[in-house]
């Protein structure tokens, strides 16, 4: 299908590389709600006749369960003198949708934002530092919540049809 549907300032997209762009989090959730009813035709949002149910099969029988290992307790370490830390902002909708999106701050290793999220939550984080976080993290670590650009979880069945958006180049 090469139906076109148009937005005024957007530029054109492919139905699949849209739906991928929502499955990480790149649509804002006000996009995100009004998307299905503007490209459900071009798109083909319908829902599809579901595959086959396969048959069940019996879970494999476990082992016996080893001895457990003691491990000795390591040394305390000095509490963290920071409040924990939201790298997406401290709207708990704000989930990280890429934890091993890689973040590089000048002066500092690599991290990805998985690791840089359990920094955060841990306290290692300064509050200054934790502020400016969510803007410079946010397309990187996939800080919006994902998207089913069709709604309700369904997925587009023509990820080749193209939408384009008037004033925005094909």
């Amino acid at each position: 299908p090469d139906a076109v549907i148009e937005f005024p300032g957007q530029p054109a997209i492919a139905c699949g590389d849209l739906q991928t762009l929502g499955y990480i989090g790149s649509i804002s959730d006000g996009q995100c709600e009004r998307l299905p009813d503007l490209i459900n035709e071009v798109c083909g949002c319908d829902p599809r006749t579901p595959d086959p149910t396969p048959n069940p099969t019996r879970p494999p029988t476990p082992g016996p369960t080893p001895a457990p290992i003691v491990a000795r307790t390591p040394e305390p370490t000095p509490g963290p003198t920071n409040p924990p830390c939201d790298i997406c902002g401290e709207d708990m909708s704000m989930s990280i949708g890429i934890p091993a999106g890689i973040v590089e701050f000048p002066g500092q290793p690599a991290i990805s934002c998985q690791e840089l999220q359990a920094q955060g939550s841990a306290g290692l984080i300064p509050s200054s530092t934790c502020e400016r976080l969510p803007s410079l993290v946010n397309s990187v670590c996939g800080c919006n919540p994902p998207c089913s650009v069709c709604g309700d979880g369904k997925e587009v069945d023509f990820p080749v049809a193209v939408i384009s958006f008037p004033g925005q180049p094909a």
